[in-house]
Parts: structure tokens; C-alpha cells; sequence
């Protein structure tokens, strides 16, 4: 599984469409997206999400998989590693997009991937309000055909929704 700690490049994006990344520092295990490219319907962006805890932290009962109490790295709540994906988002609805990782195995070797809520800070240029990319909590599964993630139902709002622990 790829580990990386990431002081880096914030996002600017106004809603439903893609600009220019502005560069600024970001702390290392902070939750934060990089864009990479676009074009008026969809994005592709570097994502780096603090994720997951120590196996003291869930005493090994992280996640069921096959009737047995599970702990993975790098999943899950907390903030102890900088797990990373570049993905592809794509406007499904009025502010309801989805994100389909492009590396099959940037975020895990594993077949699923335990997400915890991230709000990520889209640093706007454009406008004096903050704006936030909001991934709500979810176990996705990898597609069987593309063996890629597909994270849902991601949103954008003025405000912090997750506290990102």
C-alpha cells in the first residue's frame, strides 16, 4: 500500500466546473486535493486523504470480513496516513458528483477501501465564501470489470461538514 506525506498544492474549483490549482502550503496529513486536469464536464485530481488509526486505537475490530474482526492500515477514521489517489469526478446531479480512482491500487492492494467523511478545503480565488468537497463515509467496493473505486454522492458547501478524525 502506498504511504505518502504531502505538503502541497490546494484546489480552485467553483461549482460543477474545473480552474487552475493556486499553490499554497498545506500541513502534512491534511485532507487536500490537487487538480490535475479538466474539461467542462469532468476533473481529474490528485487526492490526498488523512486516513486511518493504530490497531490500539480499534483493538483490532476495524472492519467484519469473513466472520472475523478485522484491522487495516491506512483505513477507516483517524488521521495517520496519507493515503493517495488520482481520480476522476464527474457531475451526476445538482451538487451530487462521483469520483472513480484512475490507479487501481493507489489507495489499497485490498478489494475494498473502509472511506471515513472528508471534507476536503477547495481554496477559491473566485469568490470570498470557503468552499469544501465533501466525501461522505463509505466501504466501496472495487468494480469487477475496471477494478477501479467509485465513491458517491460527494458534495460541495460553504462550511466544514466532517471533522476529518
Amino acid at each position: 500500500m502506498k504511504k505518502t506525506l504531502f505538503i502541497g498544492l490546494c484546489l480552485v474549483l467553483s461549482l460543477g466546473s474545473c480552474h487552475k490549482a493556486e499553490k499554497t502550503q498545506t500541513a502534512v496529513h491534511e485532507s487536500s486535493a490537487v487538480l490535475l486536469n479538466s474539461d467542462a464536464k469532468e476533473c481529474n485530481y490528485l487526492f490526498i486523504i488523512a486516513v486511518g488509526h493504530s490497531v490500539s486505537d480499534c483493538k483490532g475490530r476495524c472492519i467484519l470480513v469473513n466472520g472475523q474482526w478485522t484491522h487495516f492500515e491506512c483505513m477507516s477514521y483517524g488521521n495517520a496516513c496519507a493515503a493517495s489517489a488520482t481520480v476522476n469526478i464527474v457531475q451526476i446531479s445538482t451538487n451530487n458528483y462521483t469520483a472513480t480512482t484512475i490507479d487501481s491500487t493507489a489507495l489499497t492492494d485490498e478489494d475494498f477501501f473502509n472511506m471515513p467523511s472528508r471534507s476536503l478545503f477547495v481554496e477559491n480565488s473566485n469568490k470570498t465564501d470557503d468552499l469544501w468537497l465533501n466525501i461522505p463515509a463509505q466501504l466501496v467496493f472495487r468494480d469487477s470489470v475496471s477494478r477501479q473505486f467509485t465513491f458517491n454522492n460527494l458534495y460541495y458547501s460553504n462550511t466544514q461538514v466532517y471533522d476529518n478524525e
